[in-house]
């Protein structure tokens, strides 16, 4: 077991003491997760606030437990443990869908979150666009070209500063149901008067603060090789949420679940973040991170979608001023219908029909 450890963190203790330490500390960790329920914490012996301040321990980078201790003091198989993960990992959120978990191969229960969040996971493909918004779009892109030079930035630019500007051009959020937990499950659709964002749900907790700063250290630490995943995600994120405006568009689109308190507390959150993500992350030219260049895709969709001044600035203001309720719509239709009506009464009035 020491080699699963750095050289510098156990050179105090030998080999009986360091064994000992283990032991009770892998077997404490099985007891709980195997008896654990928030719905009665009195089977441990707690409360339910020191219950969640255990759960919150645990899934501390400084407090993992190799995933071979774990074997060696369990009797149960790899696939028995990972259920014991996904039992602890929603623990006080509505059961979810087990779907691959049990085929993951974690190093420990960090680890396992981790995997839980993207393994099996790519970005949802795109819905392809409608005959009519195609035609659209062509139309638009010939007459740009004819009438004035298209307008390009810099691959690491982009023109929407949050969720507030998406929706002002008619882009509307919506929650990914369909593998909602996994993170790059992720879609954008442009549409011919709009546009839509699908995000993957997120709950924002008291623990959630622990949990992103450990989650984006171990993402970070130099022995540890990955794509940066939970990073590239939480950037995505930052550049839809700037303050709690952005993070009530997210909680009334269904998004995100606000546990933690004000939606200014959240929107600190993740502005607090943004400080700690790695600096390769905003260079988005880098093909270093690999997973994030397909959040850059999204991005870039967006953006794309944003500098179409046909569908931001004349179809989306008209459809946002004179067509954003359903009474507006039936006048309008009551009105083309009275229109046509009234033609061709008018019509049957200048020429009527003659008697044989």
């Amino acid at each position: 077991m020491r080699n699963l450890f750095s050289q510098d963190v156990i050179k105090d203790y030998n080999d009986r003491k360091l064994a000992d330490m283990l032991f009770v500390d892998g077997c404490a960790l099985l007891y709980f997760m195997d008896n654990v329920d928030e719905q009665h914490p009195e089977k441990l012996t707690l409360k339910l606030d020191q219950l969640m301040y255990i759960w919150r321990d645990i899934i501390l980078l400084e407090n993992q437990l190799p995933m071979e201790l774990l074997e060696l003091l369990s009797d149960k198989p790899m696939s028995e443990l990972t259920k014991l993960f996904f039992k602890f990992l929603f623990m006080c959120l509505t059961r979810r869908n087990q779907e691959d978990s049990n085929e993951l191969k974690p190093a420990h229960l960090l680890d396992y979150i981790r995997l839980f969040h993207t393994f099996g996971s790519s970005l949802s493909p795109q819905v392809k666009p409608s005959l009519l918004d195609r035609s659209i779009s062509f139309m638009y892109a010939m007459i740009s070209r004819l009438f004035k030079k298209e307008e390009t930035l810099p691959l690491s630019w982009h023109r929407y500063k949050n969720i507030r500007d998406l929706r002002n051009v008619g882009i509307r959020v919506e929650a990914n149901k369909t593998s909602e937990w996994k993170w790059s499950n992720v879609s954008f659709t442009s549409k011919l008067f709009s546009g839509k964002l699908m995000l993957p749900g997120i709950v924002v907790d008291d623990v959630a603060p622990y949990f992103y700063h450990n989650m984006i250290a171990y993402e970070m630490l130099p022995d540890f090789p990955n794509n940066y995943e939970f990073c590239s995600y939480f950037s995505l994120m930052d550049s839809f949420i700037d303050d709690a405006e952005d993070v009530k568009e997210l909680r009334v689109a269904g998004v995100l679940q606000n546990m933690l308190g004000s939606d200014e507390e959240v929107a600190k959150l993740f502005n607090e973040l943004k400080g700690v993500l790695p600096a390769k992350m905003f260079n988005y030219s880098s093909s270093v991170v690999g997973y994030s260049n397909k959040y850059i895709q999204i991005k870039e969709q967006i953006d794309k979608h944003y500098g179409n001044k046909w569908k931001t600035c004349w179809l989306a203001q008209l459809r946002s001023t004179y067509f954003n309720t359903p009474w507006s719509c039936i006048a309008f239709l009551a009105a083309v219908l009275a229109l046509l009506l009234t033609s061709i009464q008018t019509w049957y009035t200048v020429h009527p029909k003659q008697n044989s």
